[in-house]
Order: C-alpha cells, then sequence, then structure tokens
C-alpha cells in the first residue's frame, strides 16, 4: 500500500502529534509498506528551526529518509506556540505549502491522510487526495474550533470561531473516512451529524519499547543515575514531561506546590516547553516554590530516563467540555513506564484510567484534591506500585502503538480496496446554531 501521511509536526519535534505519525508510520514501513510523510521544518514549541535544518529551510523543501520512512520538508513560518497571530501564520504557511507540494509527492494507488492539529492540515491533505483522485482521510486528535475556545483563543460568536466552524465541517463532509483518537470524539461527530460508518477510533497508545520495565536494570541505573545528579534521592518525585501550554492548567501544580511547600521530601518535576513556560517561571519564583523544578524542553528520548526516576506522573488539563473528549498519549506513557497517574482530566481519560485501575482521578484544576493525591500516594507507597502495576500491564495489553498500527493499516487496506464512498450530506460543528 502506498500512504501519504501530512502532519505538521514530526520529530525530531517532541511532541504528541510528533510521536505519533512517527510510530504509525515506521510501523507501516516495516510491514512493508511504502509510507512517505510530509511534514514542516522543525520549529514547534519554541518557534525557532532546529540547529539541523535552519540552512535547509532556506531551500523551502528537502527529502530524507528516517527509519524506511521517506521524509518531505516543506516551507512553513516558524513561529512560537503562544500568540494568536504569530500561530496563525505558522498554520496558514505550512497547510499553503502542503497543499501546494502534497499533490507531487502523494504516491500512486495510494491513500492520503491529514492529520489535526492543526485543522489547516486537513485542507491539505483534501487538495493532494483530490488532486491525485485518491481516497482521503481525516485523522482528528482536537475538535476545532472547540479547543481554541477551551484555551480563551477564541470565542464562539467570533468571526475566527465561525471560519474555522465552517472549515471543520467542509473536511468532516469531505474526508472518505475519519479516525479519531477517542470514542468521545465519535459521539460528538455523530451527534453532529456525522454518519457512524465513516467513523473509526484508533486510540492513543504508546511505543512498546517506549519504557523500560521498572524491574530490569537498565530502568534502576536510569533513576539511580537521575535521581543523584538532580538531588532528588529519598525524595517522592511527581512529574509533568509534556507541553507547558495553555490547555494543561499547570497553575493548579503550582497551586499544589504551594500547599506542600512544607514537606521536603516531595519534589515536582515539569519537563517541556510551551505558551506559558515563562509564566510558570515567574510564578515559580514570586511564590519561592523551592520544591519545583522546571527543567525545559528534553529530547524525547530523555523522557524514559525521567519516568524511571519519577514516582507518579501528572496529566492534567483545564476543565473544560471539550477536553473531556482529550485522550491524553502522556497517560499511556506514564502507565508504560509502571507509574501511578494522577489524573486532572474528566471524561474518556478518566473512564479509561479507572478501567485500568492505573492511577488517582481528582477533579481538573483542584489544587487541594492533586495535593492530597500527592500525599496519599507518598504514604501508601503499596497503593503507588499496585496502580503503576495495573497501568502496565494494561498499556502492553490494551494501547501498544504497535496494535493500534495494525488496526489503522487494517482500516486503510478496506478503504483503499472498497469501490464506494460513505458520504455525508449535512453536517454542523456548531449544534448550538451559534
Amino acid at each position: 500500500m502506498n500512504i501519504l501521511y501530512i502532519s505538521q509536526y514530526f520529530p525530531p519535534e517532541a511532541c504528541a502529534p510528533a510521536a505519533r505519525v512517527d510510530e504509525f508510520a515506521r510501523a507501516w514501513a516495516a510491514a512493508g509498506h511504502r509510507v512517505r510523510v510530509l511534514t514542516g521544518f522543525p520549529n514547534h514549541p519554541e518557534g525557532v528551526l532546529h540547529p539541523d535544518y535552519r540552512r535547509r529551510w532556506r531551500h523551502g523543501f528537502v527529502r530524507e529518509e528516517r527509519n524506511g520512512v521517506e521524509v518531505c520538508r516543506t516551507w512553513l513560518y516558524p513561529a512560537a506556540n503562544r500568540g494568536l497571530w504569530g500561530r496563525a501564520a505558522n498554520y496558514a504557511s505550512f497547510a499553503f505549502s502542503a497543499a501546494v507540494v502534497g499533490p507531487w509527492v502523494a504516491p500512486a494507488n495510494g491513500v492520503v491522510i491529514a492529520t489535526s492539529p492543526q485543522l489547516l492540515v486537513g485542507m491539505a491533505g483534501y487538495v493532494a487526495a483530490r488532486a491525485r483522485r485518491m481516497p482521503f482521510v481525516f485523522e482528528v486528535r482536537d475538535l476545532w474550533p472547540q479547543s481554541l475556545e477551551a484555551v480563551g483563543q477564541t470565542r464562539r460568536r467570533s468571526a475566527l470561531y465561525r471560519t474555522l466552524a465552517r472549515v471543520a465541517s467542509f473536511l468532516y463532509r469531505r474526508a472518505d473516512h475519519i479516525v479519531l483518537d477517542g470514542e468521545w470524539k465519535r459521539r460528538e461527530l455523530v451527534d453532529s451529524g456525522a454518519p457512524p460508518a465513516k467513523l473509526s477510533v484508533v486510540m492513543n497508545g504508546v511505543a512498546e519499547d517506549f519504557a523500560p520495565d521498572p524491574d530490569s536494570p537498565a530502568a534502576r541505573d536510569l533513576r539511580a543515575r537521575i535521581r543523584s545528579e538532580w538531588a532528588l534521592a529519598g525524595r517522592f518525585v511527581v512529574l509533568y514531561a509534556g507541553t507547558l501550554g495553555m490547555a494543561h492548567g499547570l497553575e493548579t501544580v503550582l497551586g499544589a506546590a504551594d500547599r506542600l511547600r512544607g514537606r521536603p521530601d516531595i519534589a515536582f518535576v515539569l519537563i517541556g516547553e510551551g505558551a506559558e513556560r515563562e509564566q510558570l517561571l515567574a510564578r515559580i519564583e514570586q511564590r519561592r516554590l523551592s520544591n519545583v523544578r522546571c527543567l525545559g524542553k528534553l529530547p524525547r528520548e530523555a523522557v524514559p530516563g525521567w519516568l524511571a526516576a519519577a514516582d507518579a506522573c501528572l496529566v492534567p488539563l483545564r476543565k473544560s467540555e471539550v477536553f473531556k473528549t482529550a485522550v491524553p498519549s502522556k497517560m499511556f506513557e506514564a502507565m508504560a513506564a509502571s507509574k501511578p497517574v494522577i489524573l486532572g482530566v474528566e471524561g474518556e481519560a478518566k473512564e479509561i484510567l479507572e478501567g485500568a485501575r492505573a492511577g488517582v482521578a481528582l477533579p481538573p484544576e483542584d489544587p487541594v484534591a492533586l495535593a492530597e493525591a500527592v500525599l496519599r500516594l507518598r504514604h501508601d507507597p503499596g497503593l503507588a506500585l499496585e496502580l503503576g502495576s495495573n497501568g502496565r500491564r494494561a498499556a502492553i495489553e490494551k494501547y501498544s502503538r504497535g496494535k493500534q498500527a495494525r488496526r489503522y493499516l487494517d482500516l486503510l487496506a478496506r478503504l483503499t480496496s472498497a469501490p464506494a464512498r460513505v458520504g455525508c450530506q449535512s453536517f454542523s460543528v456548531d449544534r448550538t446554531g451559534n
């Protein structure tokens, strides 16, 4: 099978969308399929081009090979993942560039997948698929424009919201198939008018070899080395590893740390970059939170070591109806590392965590509940061990990226061999009528 996978984000960018595309593409290529990824030049989230690509960015387009996958990088306007207009220019420039290049790099007799975030990538996928008369699969990881509204970037009655809602509706109608990363998103689209036969769920997950077995010598060595290097020996380490973004409600973590400032045996570690990093650093300094360390962005290959060093992992989001459909991949990464998850997310993620008995779920944006959950795990190591073991078992048995890749591939095979396409005559993203 020939597959063109369009994603704005791809390694060496260290974010969940990049990891998902990379791991799926590698799995499909290893299975003998021809996979081509169309992506941008790495600059996320700081808006600074990766040193290896600064010269090549000036050429506007490059080809490279990565783990059996052909990677085509096309021009975009680098911008930090903060501020409306810079992000808009970053998003629109990649979408336009990919729409121009896509038809030329799409392999013949195949399928085109376009993945969000961000929404406009879907338009590039639609153009490439229709120009080459191939099936178009729209992969939806975030619901737009609802997600922008949830982080205060737009309002429901604004022109921006209405425009993006029309784009989303167009893509949902025109896609030959829609792949979502959770059941709650599927229900949302069905309620909005999408035919169920047009929708499939391929869950988020984690690569089987992402985190070492916590009982292995390698994991123990990593844990000891990192904890010694960062003066964390003997402390209960609560880790957040991910984007420091507007959606994550990390002020809640600082609130919990403030309540636990009298516990020198507990330390909070934040790893990542994003729109909120500078504000978080300023608040840490203002509150004099010596129990919080913000390490900045690390390569993705460094994350398993920090997971080994941690005693519990945080997965927070802001309180919002749309975030009830979110299934954060960092939850599965923590589970794979056999760490208990402290989840501040309602909805499907909570259902998954409680079904696996892999952590403690609490209300979003509740620093008191978060502090209590940390203390509970700190004082009950048997419970923490049990929850972590449950999580690792569930991650391997139910949420491995390899299994999800095979399920996705079966779907693509059926789609490319089926002569009929499922259409959608009427579809509305905003069911309130606004």
